[in-house]
């Protein structure tokens, strides 16, 4: 039994603070953070592909430190176990737990509520997968057991700061139905839900009596929904914001009109360009008109990019190139080699990148060789619409024809799920997911509706991987997928990044953050207010 106790461009934003009191600091005061808009706006966390701006009052059952994004035990549950095969997981509840607005204790009966709604059909969170398929066993009040269909050692991030099951109260849900979710859903994290704006943000208020003996040092926050950058940073300088997620291109305006820049502890995302629907002849969806399918074209599009241009302009350096969506060297399967040969396989190489089309016959053997790109925007990534000019430029380079598309993050949800995502889009890892789970999201049927791999030999890799329980086996079985990969040119890399946002530094001491979660946000009572 193991057992555990506990940048011309934009960049990625996301905020972070450090600061927690015992007793209200005179300083106390509302906190306006601006953001992106979210694809979704709703208090029905599972009808989201999982941007959790419910975070402040809405909690999983698991938490993450704040300084190593480490899964620990900070929030719901005090402590967990689990079987020698990972498909049994136990979930001790703190009994002092307890809903906002007088809902009561949170028990086992409100965790098996929230995972019939968060795994129900009409669910359409990013990696659900992971979660769903279980069996519940309550043994108490504060004890309940998943019994999984097969090995899940990655299940605890289904419970973390990237959860993909937030608790709600099942007692409101009986006196309320959805519609009390819909007003005022009742969380018990250390600020309450107070207000939803449509298309302009929520407020948040503080719960002065927590049941954790925690009190954030602010009493009010405001989550403001605004898409465009340069009216943020207008914000910012008119002190109308005290928190604002900026483009990098935008960054050097404040910090040279005195307000600083926070990065989330860690490395807290990946970013991508993926070739929709990469699937073998036989898979619904397979269109054979796509000029991708051919690997020539996919190698000459990745040979096209100069990433130090592009690292430069979208992320002003602060950023690593990107080996291989979803290969992380803190998870499993890391593959060192595919570094050493990055260069010479994906170098910025405009020379090869023509031979290559030429040798593709392109444009004239394809029957459209037209390539449309997505430009479009999603809340912590402010630089995917730059990402996407800056690759149209590169092709068009090396003879490349191609099509700028704007579209919102919701539309190309829909047309993921239709199988019809014709296109190159953007993508992000974030927070950056456990190797199987990414892969399985990602690159496998299972993953529907957002795959943009399936084939019968990586399906095989991933199905032996998420079987697999010997820690060598898994780790030379994804070394072995993401070699696949690599080799497939089954995407274009862009980077590795952490989440920046500006602060003004005459109301925000402080805030440390892991970036542990979808939009880089978390750990928002640890929001420190500059001394008056």
């Amino acid at each position: 039994m193991r057992r555990t106790t506990l940048f011309a461009a934009g960049v990625v934003a996301a905020f972070a603070a450090l600061g927690l009191a015992s007793s209200h600091p005179a300083n106390a005061r509302t906190v306006t953070v601006v953001m992106d808009p979210p694809s979704t706006e709703t208090n029905r966390f599972w009808q989201t592909s999982g941007d959790n701006h419910l975070g402040p009052a809405l909690q999983p059952l698991l938490g993450n430190d704040p300084e190593t994004g480490e899964i620990d035990a900070s929030t719901l549950a005090h402590g967990w176990e689990v079987n020698d095969d990972f498909t049994r997981w136990t979930f001790h509840l703190r009994p002092e737990a307890a809903f906002h607005f007088g809902w009561g204790p949170v028990t086992t009966a409100d965790v098996v509520h929230s995972y019939a709604l968060h795994t129900a059909e009409d669910s359409i969170l990013t990696g659900i997968a992971l979660l769903r398929g279980a069996e519940l066993e309550v043994i108490d009040d504060h004890t309940v057991t998943f019994h999984l269909p097969e090995p899940r050692p990655n299940f605890l991030f289904a419970h973390a700061g990237r959860g993909i099951m937030l608790i709600y109260s099942k007692a409101q849900y009986e006196a309320e139905g959805l519609d009390g979710y819909d007003r005022r859903p009742a969380g018990t994290g250390h600020f309450a839900f107070a207000e939803r704006r449509v298309g302009q943000g929520l407020t948040f208020t503080r719960v002065d009596d927590h049941w954790s003996g925690e009190v954030p040092a602010v009493e009010r926050l405001e989550l403001r929904y605004v898409a465009e950058p340069s009216t943020k940073l207008a914000m910012l300088l008119a002190g109308e914001a005290d928190v604002v997620a900026l483009p990098r291109e935008l960054q050097g305006d404040a910090t040279a009109r005195g307000f600083r820049i926070l990065s989330s502890t860690n490395a807290a995302m990946q970013t991508a360009f993926m070739f929709g629907n990469l699937y073998d002849p036989d898979v619904e969806g397979h269109n054979p008109d796509l000029p991708w399918l051919d690997i020539r074209l996919r190698e000459a599009m990745n040979r096209a990019i100069d990433r130090e241009v592009l690292l430069e302009v979208l992320y002003d350096g602060r950023a690593e190139p990107l080996v291989r969506f979803m290969m992380d060297s803190r998870n499993e399967g890391y593959a060192p080699h595919l570094a050493e040969r990055f260069e010479a396989a994906y170098g910025f190489d405009p020379e090869r990148a023509r031979a290559l089309l030429a040798e593709a016959g392109y444009p004239d053997a394809f029957a459209d060789p037209v390539i449309p790109i997505i430009s479009t925007t999603l809340a912590g990534n402010p630089e995917f619409p730059v990402l996407a000019e800056l690759l149209q430029t590169f092709f068009a380079e090396v003879g490349l024809q191609t099509e700028l598309r704007e579209m919102d993050w919701g539309s190309l949800g829909g047309m993921s799920r239709a199988r019809t995502a014709y296109l190159l889009r953007p993508m992000r890892n974030a927070p950056i997911r456990p190797t199987d789970q990414g892969l399985a999201i990602f690159y496998s049927a299972a993953g529907n509706p957002i795959n943009f791999v399936e084939m019968a030999e990586l399906e095989a890799m991933i199905a032996e991987l998420r079987t697999s329980t010997d820690a060598a086996a898994r780790d030379r079985i994804a070394q072995d997928a993401f070699t696949f990969l690599f080799d497939l040119y089954a995407d274009i890399p862009v980077a590795s990044v952490g989440f920046e946002v500006a602060i003004d530094p005459a109301t925000i001491a402080d805030w440390r953050y892991p970036g542990a979660t979808a939009i880089g946000l978390g750990h928002w009572h640890l929001i420190e207010p500059a001394s008056p």
